[in-house]
């Protein structure tokens, strides 16, 4: 006997259709951020706007979508680097992995920050205690210098995807993650000078 239903067969395809929007949205945002039409998502994922308006009724729902899945990807590498059995090199890994993202979706990241987009309640919270886990973990195991926070990790991958942008070249972004990890370690800790105002 066929188990074959039409109207699963419609929901199999209108789940394709959802996934093939975010994923040409996704690409776009990133190519020419946020300025990106729905006619081009649509374009691009190869089918109709009214499909991508039946699926995201506003641009801004399509937006929060993306940066809700940015948040919780960049949420499940924090929690891996947690369990992983070298400290030092698990805080390298999943800087170089949230400033490569930063600089390849700054648009969403710029969203996120602006605190303008409705993100998962407790997401940013999340990710934030991860976050500094992860920095007392690698300072505990001697890997990190001492004085840095969760904070001044947020600012440095902020600044990586800017410069990467200014830079033009995403190339360079190798780079400037090595010459800043190359500063947290321990043995490059020095005074903070303090301006005078």
């Amino acid at each position: 006997m066929s188990t074959y239903s039409p109207d699963r067969q419609l929901r199999a395809d209108a789940r394709r259709n959802r996934e093939r929007v975010l994923e040409a949205a996704d690409a776009l945002f990133a190519e020419v951020g946020l300025k990106a039409g729905v006619e081009e998502i649509a374009q691009r994922a190869g089918v109709g706007v009214g499909t991508v308006c039946r699926n995201f009724p506003t641009k801004e729902d399509l937006i929060a979508e993306l940066v809700n899945a940015r948040g919780e990807a960049l949420l499940a590498e924090a929690r891996a680097a947690l369990v992983a059995t070298d400290p030092g090199a698990a805080f390298e890994r999943f800087v170089t992995v949230a400033a490569t993202s930063s600089a390849c979706y700054r648009a969403l990241a710029e969203e996120i920050a602006s605190g303008e987009v409705p993100v998962r309640e407790g997401l940013k919270d999340e990710v934030h205690d991860a976050l500094e886990q992860l920095v007392r973990r690698a300072q505990r195991a001697g890997a990190l210098r001492t004085d840095v926070t969760a904070e001044d990790i947020k600012l440095l991958l902020s600044a990586l995807a800017q410069a990467t942008v200014a830079s033009g070249n995403e190339a360079s972004l190798d780079r400037f993650v090595r010459v800043v990890l190359d500063g947290l370690r321990p043995g490059a800790a020095t005074r903070a000078v303090r301006r005078k105002r």
